[in-house]
């Protein structure tokens, strides 16, 4: 028998259920056959290009195709993908034909030598290659996608006095889930300022992509400066105060037994000083000066008479103490710090219930607490310092917490279980798959038994006349039955002998037999 006849004889014997579970099994498997060859053949790609212009997209895909190179497109035409193992090459060749060149033009718009260009042009030109270099600069910082840059440069005055200032405007578009800084709009707001002449931080505009102003111009005023520097200077100071009072608290008492706040009042006041002092009772002789006159005269009687005269200047230098003092700012001017402290419990059991009893700190314990705020801030009395200890019960929240806990655990068996569900459906699915499959691989072929004759039985001698006898319940003949017992028992003994000598095709006979009746019972359903 051939095996075109073969299969159309199995196919026949088929019911109509399993010749459609056939033919999906066929198709299904033919379906991710060769989607597991397209998978496989399909090459890995890599970015050539992201983040383009619509003019420069339409040009890399046109060199792509004239290349015959397959690629992709995503981000809405903005990303082009290339096989990775031509990414690199690619684009060193689109770097060497100028692509891409309309996204940003810096100073490659002079290396063209276009005669006679008049001065206005070449003023736009200036402007426009230093507006594409800010960009192509702000770009480098981290979170920028895309930027663009607006300068307006005046044109000069005579007078001082009619000159304008030159403004410039930033519009940043950040990439997804990005925030910007202060400092980093401070210092694009500087990069651009410095870049063109004559232009003020100021009169520098930054925005987003969503129309928000993000540069403040205010903060420019030192004040306001000031104000925020010193905000902050007075919230870290008591950070840092709070910290080393709960520490040494922690240490104490334990976690969680314990609450500071601390509020430090900061002196920011700068203050100069110049003292200078004279002490009068430490003088020094600085200098001395001696004056001597001597003079002689002759009366009439011609005697001589002579004269002498001294003078003495003494110039004596003062102690004199000269002090700049500078004070220093940012002084702790008051400080305030309020403590709460957790008091111990006690548990007792009363008619077998137990009881927790709250027991408060009591007063000298207050007091060492106190000492040891005070010593860990620096509390001066000179300045009206304040330190408040208070021992109060704290609200439990272990019922909270313990509430929070077992949602969780719920919400973890709850997925535990749909998951150990989902794998007990898809390995059950499995094996029913699989166990139609072994059934329709079952061959259906009816083995060829080989069935010796039986001895004849000798008839019973037939009656020449037939004779009328009127019976009203005949019973079989002792010799009849005798004879179909003999008959079923060689039966029996062929069988037997038969299974003893071909024990696999009496197993293929009886798989056949189970097969005829599963079908017939299929039919009639």
């Amino acid at each position: 028998m051939s095996t075109i006849s073969q299969l159309k004889e199995f196919w026949d014997k088929l019911s109509l259920a399993r010749k459609v579970l056939l033919i999906g099994v066929a198709v299904a498997s033919i379906v991710v056959f060769a989607f597991l060859i397209s998978w496989v053949r399909e090459p890995e790609y890599g970015v050539l290009f992201s983040n383009l212009e619509a003019r420069d997209a339409s040009k890399i895909i046109e060199r792509l195709k004239e290349r015959k190179i397959e690629y992709k497109l995503e981000d809405n035409g903005r990303t082009v993908l290339v096989p990775r193992q031509n990414v690199y090459e690619l684009r060193l060749q689109f770097a060497g034909e100028g692509l891409p060149n309309s996204s940003i033009v810096g100073y490659e718009i002079f290396d063209k030598n276009n005669i006679g260009v008049s001065d206005f042009v070449q003023k736009i030109n200036y402007k426009r290659a230093l507006e594409g270099e800010l960009a192509r600069t702000i770009l480098q910082i981290e979170g920028v996608e895309a930027v663009r840059v607006h300068i307006v440069m005046p044109e000069k005055t005579l007078f001082k006095e009619d000159q304008k200032e030159p403004t410039a405007s930033v519009i940043l578009k950040l990439k997804q889930g990005t925030r910007i800084t202060r400092e980093n709009v401070q210092s694009i707001a500087y990069l651009v300022a410095n870049s063109v002449e004559g232009l003020d931080p100021k009169n520098v505009t930054i925005l987003d992509s969503r129309g928000r102003l993000l540069s403040d111009n205010s903060e420019s005023d030192p004040l306001a400066k000031v104000s925020g520097k010193q905000y902050e200077l007075k919230r870290s100071v008591e950070q840092y105060l709070a910290d080393k009072v709960q520490s040494l608290l922690d240490g104490v008492l334990g976690q969680g037994n314990s609450i500071v706040r601390v509020d430090v009042e900061l002196n920011f006041t700068q203050v100069e000083k110049t003292i200078e002092e004279y002490d009068p009772d430490k003088t020094v002789v600085r200098s001395e000066q001696t004056t001597q006159e001597r003079s002689s005269s002759v009366d009439s009687s011609f005697a001589s008479t002579n004269s002498q005269r001294t003078n003495t200047i003494t110039n004596y230098e003062v102690n004199r103490t000269l002090q700049r003092i500078v004070e220093s700012v940012g002084n702790i001017k008051r400080l305030s710090v309020a403590v709460l402290v957790n008091g111990t419990y006690k548990v007792s059991e009363v008619d077998g219930v137990k009881k927790v009893e709250y027991i408060p700190r009591d007063e000298e314990q207050i007091q060492k607490l106190t000492e040891i705020v005070k010593n860990a801030v620096g509390f001066n009395p000179d300045r009206n310092d304040q330190i408040s200890v208070v021992s109060i019960p704290f609200e439990p929240a272990g019922e909270g917490v313990e509430f929070v806990r077992r949602e969780d655990k719920r919400e973890n068996w709850r997925d535990l279980v749909e998951k150990i569900v989902i794998g007990f459906a898809i390995l059950g699915s499995i094996v029913v798959i699989f166990s139609l499959l072994g059934r329709l691989k079952v061959k259906r072929e009816i083995p060829t038994v080989e069935v010796k004759e039986f001895p004849q039985v000798q008839p019973q001698p037939t009656l020449k006349e037939p004779e009328t006898v009127t019976i009203e319940a005949v019973e079989p003949a002792e010799e009849e039955i005798e004879f179909e017992r003999m008959k079923r028992e060689q039966i029996k003994e062929k069988v037997m002998e038969y299974i003893r000598e071909n024990s696999e095709q009496a197993t293929r006979l009886i798989k056949v037999w189970l097969l005829e009746e599963e079908k017939a019972k299929w039919q009639r359903r």
